[in-house]
């Protein structure tokens, strides 16, 4: 009974959010697709006996309900437009795959990313011949900075997890240099330690150093689009957090991010370059241009970025503007207090993205006409 009964509930939920007016026309595809998933499960199920296994049917329906998930994130006017907008520019130059950001608004201190099971993509054409067409790339974002662009800088942090996961980056990396090889990690065994430990402790901190590097190329791929910023944020994020078993200590990740954006050589770094050349992608390197808004966001109004680079840039300017304003505000932001700096410097930022998706728009009628 409740298995059927989720089903038709998704496929209300769904309906309604297919209706909404915030949809882009990717996301109106995949919601038009796992309609079609609900439709003919419901269908399979409702045949005597049931033309699938419940277990299988289960399944299919837990994934579309998480999938639904981030859906309604994506369709309301909380959805942070812009920070997306720039992050499916970043995600299209590490996948050759169609990609559809959603998102979800959470309310926890807490930015994550889920990627698509491929079993379900998979059971979704084999039993039901439902091909959905597009990787979903889920990122949940706290609700208080829905609209505070300059506080998702880490989901360029959670895209890395993605472009890590969807590529296996960090397992062709184990492949390349396994946990008794090296490069050492801080804070954890050396690798010659690890190689004389008995099987079942090594295979303990072979998962360990896996989920580490996992965290430092997340680190890498933000700085790369982030700049400074992507250390600045996390500096007030989460300044003093110890190691644990799936992340290293923030002060060795600022250290390695450090490294990375001083051009410094460093053996984790290497490690990354050479795996992302075996996956066949680019290596780690600077994927932003500075731009300048002291001008223009002085004088409160937003900067106009001349191209995907100046967006991903405004993040590491729009971040030392709002520090300094915070700091040593001048002019006319002297006049304003610490709440308001905050507002309006993210504001800019929003506008400043928004400039260039108006740009972007009008370029792309003016080419269709």
């Amino acid at each position: 009974m409740l298995l059927k009964s989720n089903l038709r509930l998704l496929l209300a939920q769904l309906n309604e959010l297919g209706e909404t007016p915030y949809f882009s026309s990717e996301l109106d595809t995949l919601i038009n697709e796992l309609q079609d998933v609900l439709k003919r499960l419901l269908k399979k199920l409702e045949s005597t006996p049931p033309a699938i296994n419940i277990d299988i049917a289960t399944y299919l329906a837990t994934h579309v309900w998480k999938l639904t998930q981030f859906l309604t994130g994506s369709t309301t006017k909380q959805i942070p437009y812009e920070v997306v907008f720039a992050i499916e520019r970043a995600a299209s130059e590490w996948t050759t795959k169609k990609s559809v950001i959603t998102t979800a608004i959470i309310q926890e201190a807490n930015f994550f990313y889920i990627g698509g099971n491929p079993g379900f993509f998979e059971l979704a054409k084999t039993e039901l011949g439902v091909d959905i067409g597009s990787q979903p790339v889920q990122i949940a974002l706290p609700f208080i900075y829905r609209h505070k662009p300059l506080f998702c800088i880490p989901l360029f942090h959670e895209l890395g997890h993605y472009v890590d996961s969807s590529n296996d980056v960090i397992k062709a990396s184990m492949l390349i240099s396994p946990e008794d090889v090296g490069p050492d990690l801080p804070g954890l065994p050396t690798s010659i330690e690890i190689g004389k430990m008995a099987v079942e402790e090594r295979e303990l901190w072979k998962q360990t150093i896996q989920k580490h590097r996992q965290e430092y190329f997340a680190d890498l791929f933000s700085a790369a689009y982030m700049g400074s910023a992507a250390k600045g944020f996390l500096q007030e994020f989460c300044p003093d957090e110890p190691i644990s078993t799936t992340h290293p200590a923030t002060t060795s990740r600022f250290s390695l991010m450090d490294d990375f954006v001083s051009e410094r050589s460093n053996a984790i770094l290497e490690l990354f370059q050479n795996a992302l050349t075996a996956r066949g992608l680019p290596r780690l390197s600077k994927r932003y241009s500075a731009i300048a808004v002291q001008g223009t966001f002085g004088n409160v109004r937003p900067a106009i970025p001349q191209n995907d680079l100046e967006v991903f840039g405004l993040f590491e300017a729009g971040w030392q503007f709002l520090c300094d304003a915070w700091d040593t505000p001048n002019e006319l932001w002297q006049n304003l207090s610490e709440d308001q700096r905050e507002r309006i410097a993210n504001d800019l930022t929003e506008k400043s993205i928004r400039n260039r998706m108006i740009l972007d728009g009008w370029n792309a009628a003016i080419i269709a006409s």
